[in-house]
């Protein structure tokens, strides 16, 4: 048999490679990701599965790991990464906020709540002391935070206990006769602030608020899910239990934004929040949230006040849905949902929504393994997810891509979670 002439061998591989062809192309792009066992750092990987590198990590100590990084999102553009995170909950009144970072990590800065702790030194400070009186019937031990400050007080009481609390250096961060700031109590993973206790601080002053009367504190002050406008000039988030609120990108110091969505219906709890991903949309969400009927994923125009039937619903009581994100091209949705294996939740796959069709499709079958958080690539082509043995994120977990078709399966990145795909080529 005579050799293959070279330019033949060259003609071959050049029709291998044409449209259609059998040989898979070799995905592109960047995905970012959480390092899953500390939920303290971001990194990023070629869509090959290459160059893994760090971008940005909490690097104090912190022994009684109570940092965490939630989600990510990009800005439209690419050039820069909101994530939702704990690591400054010592300064907020929040347990979470939403950050910002330049793709390259540096730039960080706070967009609730803000600004960022290290940024509060440039402001001019003040002493607030706040009265506070226990009016419960249980002892209470926990914190005192008041915006502006560097650090919370600890603060215990008794019942029907009271003393005052003094917050030294409490940065003068509002103006004007209808601003102020106010204080928050901490206990555990509960908060609750006190509108009551607002002052205007002024650099240089002593100021004593209202008294803060003990009461009843709730989970739920924690923005996550984090969402861009396509204009890239305001993040959208989900707050306390059923709040959906957006600020801008750059906001004033305190900036509470304000709602998107303030429908009467829909889920008690809100867990999930996206922006359309074209101009066309830019004013539309999808909403995921759970009520005592299930877990549901909703369409909803922005300002609407009701949100209507979701587009789909679990109901079997068990199950939840764990990822969610648009088509880039807004033709429907990919979203992870776990399943009951023999009266059990035993798996989590993901699947396709299509809004011409009002139907999903399955895209994984994963048989006993658990699809979470998800993002797709920019030319719609790919999903990235992160993979778990179990229902909890741990040190197992992986960050994986697969084709719309459910085929290629490939690993990304080992102890990883949260994957969020960059725009751009």
């Amino acid at each position: 048999m005579r050799p293959i002439s070279r330019s033949l061998r060259t003609l071959a591989f050049a029709l291998l490679c044409l449209p259609g062809a059998s040989v898979a192309q070799s995905p592109a792009g960047l995905v970012t990701y959480v390092r899953a066992s500390t939920e303290q750092e971001i990194r990023m990987v070629d869509a090959r599965g290459t160059n893994d590198r760090r971008v940005w990590a909490f690097e104090k100590p912190d022994p009684h790991k109570t940092i965490k990084i939630y989600d990510l999102a990009w800005r439209p553009d690419g050039k820069e990464l909101a994530f939702s995170s704990t690591h400054e909950n010592h300064c907020s009144m929040n347990l979470s906020d939403v950050f910002v970072i330049r793709a390259d990590g540096s730039g960080h800065r706070r967009v609730t709540q803000a600004p960022a702790c290290a940024d509060l030194a440039r402001y001019p400070k003040a002493t607030v002391r706040v009265p506070v009186k226990n009016v419960g019937f249980e002892s209470f031990t926990g914190f005192l935070y008041f915006q502006g400050a560097p650090s919370a007080q600890a603060v215990s009481l008794p019942a029907g206990g009271s003393t005052t609390v003094t917050v030294p250096n409490v940065a003068a961060l509002t103006k004007g006769k209808d601003s102020g700031q106010v204080a928050t109590l901490i206990a555990g993973l509960n908060r609750a602030y006190f509108i009551g206790t607002a002052v205007q601080p002024q650099g240089g002053k002593q100021l004593t608020t209202n008294t803060l009367f003990i009461s009843s504190l709730q989970p739920g002050l924690e923005p996550r899910s984090a969402s861009w406008h396509p204009s890239g000039t305001y993040i959208a988030y989900a707050y306390g239990l059923a709040s959906l609120r957006r600020v801008p990108a750059n906001p004033a110091p305190l900036d509470f934004g304000e709602f998107v969505v303030n429908a009467e219906d829909g889920p008690d709890i809100v867990l999930h929040a996206a922006y359309g991903p074209t101009p066309a949309l830019a004013g539309e969400l999808l909403v995921q949230g759970w009520d005592f009927t299930g877990d549901g994923i909703y369409r909803v125009k922005a300002g609407a006040k009701r949100m209507g039937a979701p587009l789909v619903k679990i109901t079997d009581g068990r199950s939840r849905i764990r990822g969610l994100a648009w088509l880039p091209d807004g033709s429907g949705f990919v979203y992870s949902a776990e399943e009951v294996v023999e009266y059990e939740v035993g798996r989590s796959n993901i699947f396709r929504y299509d809004f011409a069709s009002r139907k999903s499709s399955r895209v994984t079958n994963l048989p006993n393994e658990y699809a979470g958080q998800l993002s797709v690539s920019p030319d719609g082509r790919m999903i990235a997810f992160d993979r778990s043995r179990g229902r909890e994120i741990d040190g197992t977990t992986s960050v994986w891509r697969v084709t719309m078709d459910g085929s290629g399966l490939t690993l990304l990145a080992n102890d990883a979670f949260a994957p969020a795909w960059k725009p751009g080529k």
